[in-house]
Order: structure tokens, then sequence, then C-alpha cells
């Protein structure tokens, strides 16, 4: 009985941490509006977020490392409330993500800004992380629809 009381109390105690963290994000989603989130995929591609404006700028072959690379076409459209919420927890997420970033400002890591009225973060994720993938993903698909 001992033992069944103390997994129930302990299975209580992580569901009330999960649920305290995913508020303390989303609060932070919620003091977003003057923030401007930046993403430059390995190709140096740049997606920006700000207000529910979702900003691609592509490479163009003179600016690109080969000469030839080209990142396709401008884009700049509106977003709904709940993709810039989307958007905005990934990057949250990518910067709570300490295992995902790097020092190393090298391709095919992508590299992320986050300025604000009180805040200026810059920070490296690796190509490979799955919050790098599902970021860029989530920008790609927005960007396409």
């Amino acid at each position: 009985m001992k033992n069944i009381f103390s997994t129930m109390l302990f299975a209580l105690l992580v569901c009330f941490t999960v649920n305290a963290n995913n508020y303390s994000s989303m609060q932070n989603i919620k003091n977003t509006t003057d923030t401007t989130y930046t993403y430059y995929d390995a190709a140096r591609n740049k997606y920006v977020l700000r207000g529910d404006t979702l900003e691609y700028t592509p490479v163009k072959p003179a600016e690109s490392s080969s000469g030839i690379y080209d990142g396709g076409k401008y884009v700049k459209r509106e977003i709904s409330g709940s993709d810039k919420n989307n958007i905005v927890f990934l990057f949250i997420k990518a910067k709570a993500s300490k295992n995902a970033q790097t020092g190393k400002n090298i391709k095919p890591n992508a590299f992320v800004k986050i300025e604000g009225a009180n805040r200026n973060e810059n920070f490296i994720l690796k190509a490979a992380s799955s919050i790098n993938i599902e970021l860029k993903n989530l920008l790609q698909q927005l960007l396409i629809n």
C-alpha cells in the first residue's frame, strides 16, 4: 500500500511539473508582441517572424558560397495566431535545448536570433538536432501553404 501511494504521489508531482513548465512556456509566448525571431538555415536563407508576419529572404547565387545556389523567391505572408504561437514555442524550446546547441557557426548548423525590447539572444543549433529539424520544417511548411 505504501508503494502504491508513493508511486501515485510521484506521478502527480511529475504531471504538475510538466503542466507548470508548459504554462510557463505559454506565458513566454503571450509576451512576444515586440519580439523578432530570426532563423538562418544551413545555406543562410533567412526566416523572420515579426508580429503576425513570416518573411523568407533567400540567398541569391551571388551571395552563396558556391556562387550557384539559389534559395528561391522572397515570400512574406501573414500567419494565424496559432501558427505564430507554434513557431514561438519552438524558438523557446530551441533556446532551452542546450544539448541541441553548439558553439560552431559552420554549415550545416542553423543560426538563431531572438530580439526584443529587453532581450537580444543568439545561439547556434546543431543541424541534426530534432528541434532544428522541427523548427525548419514548420517555417518551410507555413511559407508553402
